[in-house]
């Protein structure tokens, strides 16, 4: 995948393109249906297939809610995910307001048609673009006509009678409903961060801790509460328990991510993190004293062992 990040200095076949446009966070089912087909079209036709999506999302310059907008993916992310689709070309705009400023029409004609030599548009059931989000199927219908491309709408992706969507997957993170959100992604939702020194209180219970700082704070964190996990430590895969919360028991007032892995007592300050959220068991509670917290934490970790099949 070659990716693109300037129309002033690329390197496109004279014979054009075949193209998808959108935001694509996440990369879900309904996204990687969309990059299916592109690269069917493009095979057929003997065209490249390229990605035109953003920098940064969108709402980040258009809405008053950009501070509360959390992402399924970094750029990072979406970068490796869109290449394990093998498209040949991801185009990276910078989404500003002078680009949010041009139209609909400019949009396809000066850039998608001009710049990127589009021959073949594919686009989502719900698709809006331009100016204002003025743009529609029925003005690509229309431009499709005038500039002679073909245009191909693919319809919405459903799962548990939902239409697949980012933001559907961003309310059942946010309801802790991991399992769900990891059908329409396709894959196991994660993050990482760095591990940091906490207060020592897992240690102290009898289940030490990896307390975890997010590398990227605009990533979506799931709601609070206790997760089955798996976790990767250099090339290292270990099975444990993640609990997001403010530590009530402990009369904590922060946000706190903290780790239990099983069968691992290492000393791993500084070292980078990935966890991979498979199941959501219980939410945060506050417990009467120590040993309550503790009797839980025993239930939370059997039931993990059960889910991974380490006891029956």
């Amino acid at each position: 995948m070659q990716i693109i990040r300037s129309t002033d200095n690329y390197n496109i076949p004279e014979s054009g393109t075949c193209i998808t446009v959108g935001t694509f966070d996440g990369v879900h089912t309904g996204h990687t249906e969309i990059l299916r087909f592109l690269k069917s079209i493009a095979s057929q036709n003997k065209l490249p297939s390229l990605v035109f999506t953003f920098t940064s999302h969108p709402r980040f310059v258009l809405n008053k809610d950009a501070e509360e907008l959390k992402l399924l993916t970094t750029p990072e992310e979406k970068q490796y995910l869109l290449d394990q689709s093998q498209i040949d070309y991801l185009f990276e705009q910078d989404f500003s307001e002078q680009f949010a400023s041009l139209s609909a029409s400019d949009f396809v004609v000066e850039i998608l048609i001009k710049k990127l030599r589009m021959k073949s548009l594919v686009v989502g059931h719900d698709h809006l673009f331009g100016k204002n989000r003025e743009g529609n199927f029925a003005l690509l219908q229309k431009l499709s006509s005038e500039f002679h491309f073909t245009l191909h709408q693919i319809p919405a992706v459903s799962n548990a009678g939902f239409n697949v969507s980012s933001t559907k997957i961003r309310n059942l993170l946010s309801a802790g409903d991991v399992a769900l959100a990891n059908e329409m992604l396709d894959y196991n939702y994660s993050f990482a961060g760095e591990v940091i020194q906490g207060f020592g209180i897992g240690r102290e219970l009898g289940f030490p801790t990896a307390n975890i700082n997010r590398a990227k704070i605009e990533k979506l964190l799931p709601s609070a509460g206790v997760y089955i996990i798996k976790a990767k430590l250099n090339n290292e895969f270990h099975d444990g328990l993640l609990n997001i919360g403010n530590r009530p028991t402990f009369n904590g007032s922060s946000i706190q991510i903290e780790a239990h892995l099983f069968d691992f007592d290492r000393l791993i300050y500084g070292e980078k993190l990935h966890i991979e959220f498979l199941l959501f068991l219980r939410p945060e509670m506050k417990f009467a004293n120590k040993n309550e917290l503790v009797m839980q934490i025993r239930k939370d970790r059997d039931k993990a062992l059960q889910y991974f099949g380490r006891i029956c």
